[in-house]
Protein backbone atom coordinates (compact mmCIF):
# COMPACT_ATOMS: atom_id res chain seq x y z
CA UNK A 1 0.00 0.00 0.00
CA UNK A 2 2.67 2.47 0.63
CA UNK A 3 3.91 1.90 -2.94
CA UNK A 4 0.98 2.94 -4.21
CA UNK A 5 0.88 6.01 -2.18
CA UNK A 6 4.54 6.83 -3.14
CA UNK A 7 3.75 6.23 -6.81
CA UNK A 8 0.46 8.59 -6.52
CA UNK A 9 2.65 11.16 -5.01
CA UNK A 10 5.65 10.84 -7.50
CA UNK A 11 2.33 11.00 -10.57
CA UNK A 12 1.18 13.84 -9.20
CA UNK A 13 4.87 15.80 -9.70
CA UNK A 14 4.73 14.48 -12.90
CA UNK A 15 1.24 15.76 -13.84
CA UNK A 16 2.46 19.05 -12.61
CA UNK A 17 5.87 18.72 -14.77
CA UNK A 18 4.02 18.22 -17.95
CA UNK A 19 2.97 21.66 -17.72
CA UNK A 20 6.00 23.13 -18.25
CA UNK A 21 6.43 20.66 -21.26
CA UNK A 22 3.55 20.87 -23.77
CA UNK A 23 5.80 18.19 -25.80
CA UNK A 24 5.34 15.20 -22.72
CA UNK A 25 2.61 12.61 -22.74
CA UNK A 26 0.50 12.58 -19.69
CA UNK A 27 0.62 9.15 -18.06
CA UNK A 28 -2.90 7.61 -17.34
CA UNK A 29 -3.74 6.74 -13.80
CA UNK A 30 -5.14 3.76 -14.96
CA UNK A 31 -1.65 2.25 -15.51
CA UNK A 32 0.50 3.36 -12.55
CA UNK A 33 -0.12 -0.59 -11.48
CA UNK A 34 1.96 -1.40 -14.43
CA UNK A 35 5.02 1.15 -13.76
CA UNK A 36 7.71 0.29 -11.38
CA UNK A 37 8.50 2.50 -8.67
CA UNK A 38 11.79 3.66 -10.20
CA UNK A 39 9.83 4.09 -13.87
CA UNK A 40 8.21 6.98 -12.74
CA UNK A 41 11.24 8.38 -10.68
CA UNK A 42 12.57 8.38 -13.84
CA UNK A 43 10.22 9.96 -15.72
CA UNK A 44 9.80 12.54 -12.87
CA UNK A 45 13.70 13.38 -13.10
CA UNK A 46 13.79 13.38 -16.67
CA UNK A 47 11.38 16.47 -16.90
CA UNK A 48 13.22 17.68 -13.98
CA UNK A 49 15.63 17.71 -16.10
CA UNK A 50 13.78 19.98 -18.94
CA UNK A 51 12.45 21.97 -16.71
CA UNK A 52 15.87 23.17 -15.75
CA UNK A 53 17.19 23.23 -18.94
CA UNK A 54 14.32 25.30 -19.88
CA UNK A 55 14.56 28.04 -17.32
CA UNK A 56 18.19 28.21 -18.42
CA UNK A 57 17.63 28.89 -21.75
CA UNK A 58 15.16 31.31 -21.21
CA UNK A 59 17.06 33.47 -18.71
CA UNK A 60 19.70 33.09 -21.31
CA UNK A 61 17.77 34.24 -24.20
CA UNK A 62 16.31 37.45 -21.55
CA UNK A 63 19.99 37.99 -20.96
CA UNK A 64 20.66 38.34 -24.56
CA UNK A 65 17.31 40.85 -25.66
CA UNK A 66 18.51 43.13 -22.54
CA UNK A 67 22.39 43.25 -23.86
CA UNK A 68 20.71 44.10 -27.19
CA UNK A 69 18.48 46.38 -26.46
CA UNK A 70 20.59 48.29 -24.22
CA UNK A 71 23.12 48.60 -27.44
CA UNK A 72 20.19 49.90 -29.03
CA UNK A 73 19.38 52.49 -26.52
CA UNK A 74 22.87 54.07 -26.44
Amino acid sequence: MNNEIEKLEILAEIEELTTYDKTATPINKNYIQYLDLEDLISIRDDLLRKKIYLKEETISWFDELYEKTKRDDA
